[in-house]
């Protein structure tokens, strides 16, 4: 790589990097008093989802069961990513969550990389390599923007709400960063024609995030077909088809599964956005990529074909959105927004050079409204500090398969850092609503003492999570549970009740 080229992507790279652990720093230092940030500006259900698997990954498990399902059903899952954070955190002395954002940094750079890489194949000059990462990587649309100047809701300013954009994409989650990251390099390599890497960084790609793959897969194969001559396409489409198993396995894992298809969630289907949603979010960098167009002209071959993998990565992913052929297609927008800037850095280089540096920030308008937002204090990224110390102290006493009965955020919480399991916490998982109820049921002051020990008799947790001074009897009089922690924090308490050792042994429930 040309020492300019490196220079540039290294910059990038230590810019948002500083930006992101700012945040980060802020967010911590600025929780109100009683709270304490958990770890993650976005999803804090997904987070910890993912969490739970990296405990697992931690104490030495391969492959990894799920836990809004039954601890009998046997392990099943293989996902790299969670492996190589579990592993990370085991050397950080058990601190996933460190792991996971030292590992996002470490997808970042590649990522910077990658894109910088891309954008010289398909011809855009050393002298204007700076300016297309920076668009690339704090682009945007109009509906971050929009919210912030309370012109629209924020569930329907999909360019802040989703991972649609790189700077999003790094801010939310690491799970989006190395989908993305893999995704690219494997388009990248079969546009370079080096096949066996493609279908390597393909299966990786699949035992990582899956919906990246399929869209590889769909990219890829329509590649071939546009731009090959049809004797060519056994031999062009072999590779490719060595990621199938691969994608076969991750359906029978989520579709098939006694453990995991319990995220076969109906949830899914009503978080499809408004057309006009979606295209207030990526429409602007949607017309910027066509300026693109130009780029084709006197294009090498190679660059040809990475400007038609760019072009195709785009459309299928939103065709996929806007049609939502299955009830995850919102998984398809994350990355979205990264192929129609960078063909938007390369039309406007090849047509309006002098117009790619003003570019950059006329779209970060919305990136800088994700940064704010994040930076400040919320009740989604602060939580009452007892009910996280909750996981905190149950990490050293749990046991794996023993189960907590807490509410749905403390069992996030349980999940993602203990190797016990919550009774519920994901609302994705499938009995997530009957479970919900009756969690409700356990809670409500209403309730007589004799029904809250059937509920209680009917689980058999471990542990209970319970208000910190309930009445005599609130429990049952024969409960066999007693007080064992007691967490306060700014005038609240909860205590934690663990079930007696010689009361008789129970089995895990049913439903």
């Amino acid at each position: 790589m040309p020492r300019g080229t490196a220079r540039s992507s290294v910059l990038v790279f230590l810019l948002l990097a500083a930006v992101l652990v700012s945040i980060t720093l802020r967010t911590r230092a600025a929780a109100p008093a009683g709270t304490t940030y958990v770890g993650t500006h976005y999803y804090v259900d997904d987070f910890y989802n993912y969490l739970s698997y990296v405990e697992q990954a931690q104490h030495g498990a391969l492959l990894m069961r799920n836990k809004l399902a039954p601890p009998s059903l046997p392990p099943t899952l293989l996902n790299l990513e969670w492996l190589w954070v579990g592993w990370l955190a085991a050397l950080l002395g058990g601190r996933p969550i460190l792991a996971y954002g030292l590992f996002g940094l470490a997808a970042l750079a590649a990522l910077v990389a990658l894109v910088d890489r891309w954008l010289a194949r398909c011809g855009l000059s050393e002298g204007s390599r700076l300016a297309g990462l920076l668009l690339v990587f704090t682009g945007g649309g109009l509906g971050g923007v929009l919210f912030g100047l309370g012109r629209l809701p924020g569930e329907r300013a999909w360019d802040i709400r989703s991972g649609a954009f790189p700077f999003v994409e790094a801010l939310a989650n690491p799970h989006f960063v190395a989908g993305t990251v893999l995704l690219l390099g494997a388009l990248s390599a079969f546009a370079a024609r080096r096949p066996a890497l493609g279908a390597a960084l393909g299966i990786a790609l699949a035992l990582v995030r899956p919906y990246d793959a399929g869209l590889l897969v769909l990219a890829e194969g329509l590649a071939v077909a546009l731009r090959s001559p049809i004797r060519d396409w056994p031999r062009r489409l072999a590779p490719l088809a060595a990621v199938t198993p691969a994608l076969a396995y991750d359906a029978w894992i989520f579709l098939a599964s006694a453990g995991f298809r319990v995220f076969s969630s109906p949830r899914y289907v009503a978080l499809a956005p408004r057309p006009g949603d979606l295209l207030l979010s990526l429409g602007p960098a949607l017309v910027l990529s066509l300026t693109s167009l130009n780029a084709w002209r006197d294009a090498a071959p190679e660059a040809r074909e990475h400007l038609a993998r760019l072009a195709l990565w785009a459309v299928l992913a939103l065709a996929i959105v806007l049609l939502h052929p299955v009830s995850f297609a919102l998984q398809f927008v994350v990355g979205a927004g990264l192929p129609l800037l960078a063909l938007g850095a390369l039309g406007l280089a090849r047509t309006l050079p002098r117009a790619l540096p003003p570019a950059v920030p006329l779209f970060a308008g919305s990136s800088a409204v994700a940064a704010w937002l994040a930076a400040t204090p919320g009740l989604g990224q602060h939580v009452p500090v007892e009910r996280y110390r909750v996981a905190e102290v149950l990490r050293e006493s749990c046991r794996p398969g023993q189960l907590v009965l807490a509410p749905d955020d403390i069992g996030l919480f349980v999940g993602g850092l203990t190797p016990c399991w919550p009774w519920v916490s994901h609302a994705a998982a499938s009995d997530y609503d009957g479970r919900e109820a009756v969690l409700l049921r356990f809670y409500d002051p209403r309730t007589g003492s004799d029904e809250r020990a059937s509920i209680l008799a009917s689980i058999c947790p471990r542990h209970v999570v319970l208000p910190l001074a309930v009445p005599a009897g609130w429990l049952g009089p024969a409960a066999p549970y007693r007080p064992r922690f007691e967490l306060t924090a700014a005038n609240r308490g909860l205590s934690v009740w663990t079930r007696d050792d010689t009361a008789p042994a129970c089995a895990w429930p049913s439903s």
